[in-house]
């Protein structure tokens, strides 16, 4: 009689164990409506640079390129899906009184690029001028053939079809700091936000 008891509160118990493992292992956690997975994640982190009395961040998905002479920084963007060059950001600083006036650097980057109906490019410019965090800034974005220039005399050496301009001027407390990024249409496209939140981040450093 013992023994038959005894069997049946082991079956009971293993019956019970049975049902809470089928419970816990059916109850998974369920999305919320509208919920996005990873959504509330942090954005990709930034990387900082400075000259001159004032600073930026652009993002870690571009290249630190090796120095250059006459520039501060350079950075490089890779093309996407479609397009061959990469993107160049070329960052100069030239000191507190040189490097020419803001209109004659709008115009000669506007000069480097060719238009298939024969205007000046800078019929095709589209400017902008702002303040940034309190920092005049002036802003261009053109389209077009992009004349290579080359050699000790910059000569132009060839011609890139379906490029893309985008620069920014910074009147800093140390002088202009000029943003000069080109590249393929594409490209400077896909990464058109990632140029305007870096000119968006600059600021004046405190001394």
């Amino acid at each position: 009689m013992r023994k038959s008891k005894s069997i049946f509160v082991i079956a009971a118990i293993l019956i019970t164990v049975a049902m809470l493992i089928g419970c816990s292992s059916s109850e998974k956690p369920k999305q919320e409506a509208g919920e996005t997975p990873g959504a509330g994640m942090p954005k990709a982190p930034r990387f900082h640079g400075n000259v001159a009395g004032v600073s930026w961040s652009f993002p870690n998905t571009w290249t630190v390129a090796p120095e250059k002479p006459m520039r501060s920084a350079t950075y490089i963007v890779q093309p996407v899906s479609g397009d061959s060059d990469s993107a160049e950001c070329a960052i100069y600083y030239f000191g507190s009184s040189s490097g020419g006036g803001k209109q004659a650097n709008l115009e000669r980057w506007a000069s480097q690029f060719e238009q298939s109906d024969g205007k000046p490019s800078m019929e095709h410019a589209i400017m902008k001028e702002e303040s940034v965090n309190g920092l005049p800034v002036s802003t261009i974005d053109l389209k077009g053939a992009y004349l290579v220039a080359s050699g000790p005399m910059m000569q132009v050496s060839g011609k890139k079809e379906g490029y893309r301009l985008l620069g920014a001027i910074v009147e800093g407390p140390q002088g202009s700091i000029f943003f000069k990024m080109t590249g393929p249409e594409k490209t400077m496209t896909a990464t058109e936000s990632d140029f305007r939140e870096m000119v968006a981040s600059l600021q004046a450093q405190s001394l």
